[in-house]
C-alpha cells in the first residue's frame, strides 16, 4: 500500500474541526491576558495592577509554545480517532466495499472518474424519502483497501501516543495536573466512539460526544491553559465550534446512512431518518455560523443607515429647579435623537468583506446540504469552522 491511501486514511477534510477550536479558545484567551494589563489611572497603583502586569508578563511569554503544543495535541487526538475509527469499522465489516479498489459498477465506470481523483468508494444508495438517490462518493477506508488491521491499530496507538506526550507536556509547563484526567477522558472518548463492545457511535449519540469534545473541552481547554480563566467569549465560540463540528459529522453519516442502515449503525441520521437529519443539520449549521456573517456586516449596516440619519429613538431627560416663588420642581421631557452621521471606516469595511465571505460560504453550505452533494458540503463546512476560527482571532488582535 502506498503513502496516498495512509494519507487518505488521515482523513483530511476533518482536521479542520480539530484546529479551529484551538484558534477559537486561543483568541479567547488571548483577549483576556490583554484585559490584565488594564488598570485605572490612580496614584499610588492598586497592588492588583502589579500582580496583573506580572502575570499577564508570565502568560505572553509561554503563550505561544503552549498553544502549539494544544495544536498538536488535537491534530494528533483527530488522527488518532479517525485510525481507530477506520479499524474498528473495518473489522466488523462495516466499510465492506469501501476499499481503493472497489469493484467498478455502471455508475462508477472509469470513464465518469476525472484522472487524478484520489481513491475513492462508490456506495449505491436506493431512494431516500420517495427521491430516487445518486450515487455517493466515500472516501477510501484503510482496511477496506487491505491495509492489515493490526497496522492501522499500531497507527491509532502511534497517533495517541504524540498527543499524550504533547499534553504532559502541557501538565509539566502549566502546573494542572488535572488535565491528565481530562486527557484520559479525551482519549476513551475517541476509542468508544465505534471501538470496544458497546460503541456509542453506533447508538446515535456520536454528535452529543463531538459538541462535548470538540467544542466544549477543545476550546475551553484551550483558553483555560493559555490564560487560566474561561470567559463568555469562549464559550460562544465553544458552542460555535461544537455545532459546526457536529455538523461535519453529521454529512458523514448522511452519506453513509444507507450502508450504516444496512449493517446496524445506529447512527443519529438513521434513527431520525434521512430527511429529518438533513433539517437537523441544516438549521444547526445556521445557527452556529450565520450569526458571524450578520455581526460582521451589521457595523457597516449602522454606519449606511448613519448617513441618512438613522437609526432614531426617544430620548427622555429629567430636570430639576426653583421656581419664582423658590420652590422646587422637577419633570421630565422627550424628544426624537437620531444617530450621528458616521461614514465607514477601514474597519468596518474590513468586517463587511469578511461578512460576505461567510455569507458566500454559508449559501453554498446550506445548498450542497439541501442538494445532498456531500462531496461539497463536507469541506465547506470545515471551511466554515475555520472561517469561524479567522473571525475570533481578527477579533482578538484589534
Amino acid at each position: 500500500m502506498g503513502i496516498a491511501i495512509w494519507l487518505k486514511g488521515i482523513r483530511p477534510q476533518t482536521l479542520p474541526a480539530s484546529v479551529a477550536p484551538v484558534v477559537i479558545g486561543a483568541a479567547a484567551a488571548w483577549t483576556s491576558i490583554r484585559q490584565l494589563g488594564v488598570c485605572a489611572l490612580t496614584y499610588p497603583a492598586p497592588e492588583s495592577c502589579a500582580i496583573n502586569r506580572a502575570t499577564q508578563t508570565t502568560l505572553e511569554l509561554r503563550f505561544w509554545s503552549l498553544a502549539i503544543l494544544c495544536t498538536l495535541v488535537a491534530l494528533f487526538l483527530q488522527i488518532a480517532v479517525n485510525f481507530a475509527n477506520d479499524y474498528s469499522d473495518g473489522v466488523r465489516g462495516v466499510d465492506e466495499g469501501r476499499g481503493a479498489a472497489s469493484p467498478a459498477s455502471p455508475a462508477s465506470s472509469s470513464s465518469a472518474v476525472p484522472t487524478g481523483t484520489p481513491p475513492v468508494a462508490v456506495v449505491l444508495s436506493g431512494r431516500r424519502d420517495g427521491i430516487a438517490a445518486t450515487s455517493i462518493h466515500a472516501p477510501a477506508r484503510l482496511v477496506a483497501s487491505g491495509v492489515p488491521p493490526k497496522r492501522v491499530l499500531t497507527s491509532a496507538g502511534t497517533a495517541a501516543a504524540l498527543a499524550c506526550l504533547c499534553g504532559l507536556a502541557i501538565v509539566v509547563i502549566t502546573g494542572h495536573w488535572w488535565l491528565l484526567a481530562v486527557g484520559v477522558c479525551c482519549l476513551l472518548a475517541g476509542w468508544c466512539y465505534t471501538g470496544g463492545r458497546h460503541p456509542y457511535g453506533y447508538t446515535g449519540l456520536g454528535e452529543l460526544f463531538v459538541f462535548v469534545f470538540f467544542g466544549l473541552v477543545a476550546v475551553l481547554g484551550t483558553q483555560f491553559v493559555l490564560c487560566g480563566t474561561v470567559t463568555a467569549t469562549g464559550v460562544l465560540g465553544a458552542v460555535q465550534a461544537g455545532l459546526l463540528s457536529c455538523v461535519l459529522l453529521m454529512v458523514n453519516n448522511l452519506r453513509d446512512v444507507d450502508s450504516d442502515h444496512v449493517h446496524g449503525k445506529r447512527t443519529l441520521a438513521v434513527r431520525l431518518g434521512e430527511r429529518r437529519a438533513r433539517i437537523l443539520a441544516v438549521a444547526s449549521y445556521a445557527v452556529a455560523f450565520v450569526p458571524v456573517a450578520v455581526f460582521a456586516l451589521s457595523p457597516l449596516v449602522l454606519s449606511a443607515l448613519s448617513l441618512v440619519g438613522l437609526p432614531c429613538w426617544w430620548r427622555t431627560s429629567s430636570w430639576v429647579g426653583v421656581n419664582a416663588s423658590g420652590e422646587q420642581e422637577s419633570g421630565s421631557s422627550g424628544g426624537w435623537t437620531c444617530a450621528l452621521p458616521s461614514p465607514p471606516d477601514t474597519l468596518t469595511w474590513a468586517m463587511a468583506a469578511y461578512g460576505v465571505v461567510c455569507l458566500a460560504i454559508a449559501a453554498l453550505t446550506i445548498r450542497a446540504l439541501l442538494r445532498r452533494d456531500h462531496a461539497r458540503a463536507l469541506p465547506l463546512v470545515g471551511l466554515s469552522l475555520l472561517v469561524c476560527a479567522v473571525g475570533y482571532a481578527g477579533l482578538a488582535a484589534i
